[in-house]
C-alpha cells in the first residue's frame, strides 16, 4: 500500500498542462497512475473557506460493495482555480476571463453544518481511466492512469 501511495504521489504529471490538440477551453487538471483494481472514477470541485482555495477532487473505486469496496480520493491543485469567499463561488480565471464553476451553500441543522458545492454548468469535469505505456527512462511500463479534464463554457 505504501509503495502504491508513493507511486501515485510521484506520478502527478502535467497537472496544469493544456491538452494538445484538444478544445482550447479544455485543460487536463489531473493525470495520475492508479492501481489496476480501480474501475470507476468521478471528479468534483472542493474548497476551503478558511484558505480561499479550491481544487479538484477525484475518487476512484473498484466497483465492489460492502466489505469488497475499495475507494481512494485524490486531490489536485488547479492553476487559476480559486474560491471567492465574498460571492461563495468556485471560480476559474483563465485566458482573460472569469468563469463561475460552482456555487457554495451551507445549511445548519442542530450542531451540524452541511456545505454543498453545486455546479453552474459552465465548468465540466470529466474523469476517465486509461491504460498507457509510460517511459521511466529505462523501459516502457503499462500503467492505468486517472485523467481528469476541465472544460469551460464562456
Amino acid at each position: 500500500m505504501t509503495l502504491m501511495f508513493c507511486r501515485i504521489l510521484i506520478a502527478v504529471v502535467g497537472s496544469s498542462a493544456f491538452v494538445s490538440g484538444a478544445d482550447p477551453d479544455s485543460l487536463v487538471v489531473m493525470d495520475m497512475i492508479v492501481g489496476e483494481r480501480y474501475v470507476h472514477s468521478t471528479a468534483r470541485f472542493d474548497m476551503s473557506e478558511e484558505s480561499g482555495r479550491a481544487w479538484v477532487e477525484a475518487i476512484v473505486d473498484n466497483g465492489g460493495t460492502g466489505d469488497d469496496y475499495d475507494g481512494y480520493t485524490l486531490r489536485s491543485k488547479v492553476q487559476n482555480l480559486s474560491y471567492d469567499a465574498q460571492t461563495r463561488e468556485v471560480v476559474y480565471s483563465g485566458q482573460g476571463s472569469r468563469i463561475t464553476c460552482a456555487r457554495v451553500t451551507s445549511s445548519k441543522f442542530l450542531f451540524v453544518t452541511r456545505t454543498d458545492i453545486k455546479s453552474t454548468g459552465r465548468c465540466e469535469l470529466s474523469a476517465r481511466l486509461e491504460r498507457r505505456a509510460d517511459d521511466d527512462g529505462f523501459e516502457y511500463q503499462a500503467n492505468k492512469h486517472l485523467v481528469v479534464e476541465l472544460r469551460t463554457t464562456r
